[in-house]
């Protein structure tokens, strides 16, 4: 599940889930009175995928397999898979493992996996030690490694311990876990802008993919676009962490700028909080309430308040997209280089850091001359929105070749 939005990465699973569709909707239409323990768990969308027996028999997964009690879901290398029942889909990562306990309860035994119950019953997820709750109407991420990291993309979930102590998951609230031993507190979300929560939140990983190219533009092109900033913020800007771009001062106030005037000061002291503590750019706008749009639209009109002293906004995308394609010797890479678990490429899924790092610069080239300064005109430089989730239960789509899913 890479970081950079590109457009046949998502154009679908497999058109296979549209017989899943049809069978899942089949069975909650013929089972209405069964509970969701007993209802079905199919398997979808697998690639690279075996399912092993309580008995120990392997075979390879297939689109259709009917998942028992006890069945295991492994993932290899590169592989992906959906585990689909009565409308939830849990999208199981690359190199992970998930077992079906019953209709009502998996467990995570390793890697990463989506839980997209916005559209279906909840899910009760063994992680380790822990228990997550997901009701209905909800979306988690979580991932399992050396700890355990617990994410809610939408709605409230919640996390118990071993010990008793529960935990509630605020909407793009998460928690990372060491052992059974739950933290005090939640900290704001860092997405992967993988493909299950691409799938799972289209508009929130649109706007946090958005905000991302914002944020490597103003990294590369100098200092000229925090002066013009700081100049028209009404108040002081709190500086950059140490080692991180400009974009880490800028966009606190440009976000907080995008909204009402009246608690702007406000949004930017929570902004920067967000921030610091670990939030992506698209959890921290939507934490203020702003969309990606609204930040753009923001910073188009600091830079018109002094012409020619700054880049404009198309430049300053120009930038990032010249930088996002540069070429790498082979195939399109990941901007963040993720290798899918969360982790910002370290192999370990473990406990996520904030990405503030400005890219490489380079010549802004003739992409500058494409493009106008006008918010609709810059938007189309912007990562295109991820399909948006169907209420069908399944989304039937038709799937190009994939880069692994978290």
């Amino acid at each position: 599940m890479g970081q950079s939005a590109h457009p046949g990465r998502r154009t679908g699973w497999t058109s296979a889930l549209l017989a899943a569709s049809t069978a899942a909707a089949t069975l909650a239409v013929s089972g209405c009175s069964t509970s969701v323990a007993n209802a079905a768990t199919v398997l979808q969308g697998a690639v690279g995928t075996s399912v092993v027996h309580p008995d120990g028999r392997s075979l390879a997964g297939v689109d259709g397999l009917r998942l028992h009690s006890g069945d295991v879901v492994r993932t290899g290398n590169g592989g992906r898979a959906a585990l689909v029942t009565q409308g939830r889909v849990v999208y199981v990562g690359s190199d992970a493992a998930v077992t079906v306990v019953n209709g009502a309860t998996e467990e995570l035994r390793r890697g990463a996996a989506v839980v997209d119950a916005l559209h279906g019953p909840g899910l009760r997820l063994q992680v380790a030690d822990l228990v997550l709750q997901a009701p209905a109407g909800t979306a988690v991420r979580a991932e399992r490694s050396v700890t355990v990291r617990i994410g809610s993309l939408a709605g409230q979930a919640s996390v118990s311990s071993s010990t008793g102590r529960q935990l509630t998951i605020p909407p793009l609230g998460q928690a990372v876990v060491g052992g059974d031993a739950l933290p005090a507190t939640t900290t704001p979300l860092q997405l992967t802008d993988d493909d299950g929560e691409a799938r799972t939140v289209p508009d929130l990983v649109h706007d946090d993919e958005t905000l991302n190219s914002l944020a490597r533009g103003i990294d590369d092109t100098g200092a000229t676009t925090a002066r013009v900033v700081d100049a028209a913020w009404p108040g002081p800007l709190a500086p950059a962490p140490a080692g991180t771009g400009r974009s880490e001062k800028v966009l606190p106030a440009v976000i907080a700028a995008a909204g009402p005037a009246a608690g702007r000061l406000q949004r930017y002291a929570t902004a920067v909080r967000d921030r610091s503590a670990g939030g992506s750019w698209g959890v921290v706008a939507h934490l203020v309430g702003v969309p990606a749009s609204g930040v753009v639209a923001a910073l188009a009109s600091f830079e018109r308040r002094q012409p020619g002293q700054t880049p404009t906004v198309s430049q300053i995308l120009a930038q990032a997209a010249q930088a996002t394609i540069r070429p790498t010797g082979g195939g399109h890479q990941p901007n963040n280089n993720n290798n899918g678990n969360g982790n910002n490429g370290n192999g370990n899924g473990g406990n996520p850091t904030p990405s503030p790092s400005p890219s490489p610069s380079g010549p802004v080239g003739s992409l500058v001359g494409t493009v106008h300064d006008t918010v609709g005109q810059v938007l189309s430089l912007l990562p295109t929105p991820s399909p948006t989730r169907s209420s069908h239960p399944v989304v039937s789509v038709t799937l190009p070749p994939l880069p692994p899913l978290p």
